[in-house]
């Protein structure tokens, strides 16, 4: 799937030039993937408890696959914006699916080293995405790079039919009193893990939007070729593959998850609010190994914070709502930074985008004491949207209502 979007990535932008779009309706087309998240963001995670994670799984990759197939069959603006559509909604469901079955894991490891192994796994797609797609746009052309998506996905997808056989119809346990409660959203919007997870994926979300949606025209204005372009944008998946296993080193070495955060929320606001400065090849790379490095700790260990902060019959809402608000920046800077670099420069924008993240990583550390008293206490942050059970023994006794898997 990580694969499959991002040769996207490359495609998009540069598929909507050919067409003789701007720079206000390329940032439409990086917006659209999250209208439909943005709708379904209460709703998801119900679903995905409700109906299991590896069904979900399954019919999230078969729906993404619409979306190439749709290009394939009939090339064009409405069909490349009805695309990033139908791939947005049903993205929504494979991610938390897949991140539901990886928090759910029992396996005697942490949060943060599965979550190492499946983003491990998530950035080597998209550092293998890109170069391929760089490398098939110049030899074969747009209509072929449609086929080689829609393979990529079809593939993935019976990959998925093989996890939805092995999990069955796994869910996750919820009270009847506690769906649809406001008190459980009240929650969730409340745990301090859960704000931090938000700031740091918000925001790295946020600033790579911006990257994705100006970088390959900026690159292709300076007369970079498509491959080059692709193998820019691989540097810094390839970065993030290499951190990524090393993710419980480097939380440990940084001094926690929400320091670890931090760091990686400051690095990915540098390597973007920066490229406008760049010049040359040399420069783009290592701007995007910094940035590789900041959103492939960052992703991970915002999920990791959710895991371990909140309680599990608010995971699914949690996760969703996480992906959901990202998705719901996604939706909204793309089109703001395209009528800001429209009126004035490609350097603005890059810039905007890194001083917004470094807004929210200051927002992070105000919170650090608060996430790590949360965090050395060694369980989730209770579950406000439970009442207690009534004492009726002759001894005291309090209900465990904060227990993690």
């Amino acid at each position: 799937m990580t694969a499959a979007s991002s040769m996207m990535q490359v495609m998009v932008p540069l598929y909507a030039v050919s067409l003789g779009l701007g720079p206000q309706w390329l940032g439409v087309l990086i917006a659209l993937p999250g209208v439909f998240p943005v709708l379904l963001a209460l709703q998801t995670g119900r679903w995905v408890d409700r109906g299991g994670p590896g069904r979900w799984f399954f019919l999230g990759m078969l729906g993404m696959s619409a979306g190439p197939a749709l290009l394939a069959l009939s090339p064009g603006v409405v069909t490349l914006g009805l695309a990033r559509v139908v791939m947005g909604m049903f993205n929504l469901f494979v991610s938390v699916s897949a991140q539901s079955l990886t928090a759910g894991l029992d396996n005697g490891r942490s949060h943060t080293a599965n979550f190492a192994a499946y983003s491990t796994w998530l950035a080597g797609g998209r550092m293998v995405g890109p170069v391929l797609m760089g490398a098939i746009l110049d030899r074969y052309g747009f209509v072929t790079s449609f086929w080689a998506v829609l393979a990529i996905l079809l593939s993935g997808t019976l990959l998925a039919y093989g996890v939805f056989r092995l999990v069955g119809s796994m869910r996750v346990d919820e009270p009847r009193d506690v769906v649809g409660s406001g008190k459980l959203l009240r929650s969730t919007l409340g745990n301090v893990g859960f704000q931090v997870a938000v700031f740091a994926s918000a925001g790295i979300a946020l600033a790579l939007t911006v990257r994705e949606a100006f970088l390959p025209v900026m690159l292709e204005e300076m007369g970079i070729s498509a491959t080059v372009i692709g193998a820019l944008v691989s540097a810094g998946s390839l970065t993030s593959v290499l951190i990524r296993p090393l993710m419980p080193l480097v939380t440990r070495l940084l001094g926690g998850t929400a320091r670890t955060l931090i760091v990686a929320m400051a690095a990915v606001a540098f390597g973007i609010g920066l490229l406008g400065a760049a010049s040359s090849v040399p420069a783009f790379a290592a701007l995007a190994v910094v940035v590789g490095f900041g959103a492939g700790i960052g992703f991970p260990l915002s999920i990791v914070a959710v895991a371990s902060h909140v309680p599990p019959r608010q995971r699914g809402m949690a996760l969703s709502l996480r992906l959901s608000m990202s998705l719901g920046v996604e939706t909204v800077v793309p089109v703001l930074s395209g009528l800001l670099v429209a009126a004035t420069s490609y350097a603005v924008g890059f810039g905007a985008a890194g001083s917004v993240l470094a807004a929210l990583t200051l927002l992070s550390w105000r919170r650090l004491p608060r996430f790590e008293a949360a965090e050395a206490s060694a369980k989730p942050e209770p579950d406000a949207s439970v009442e207690p059970e009534p004492d009726t023994s002759p001894a005291p006794r309090s209900p465990d209502l904060t227990s993690r898997r």
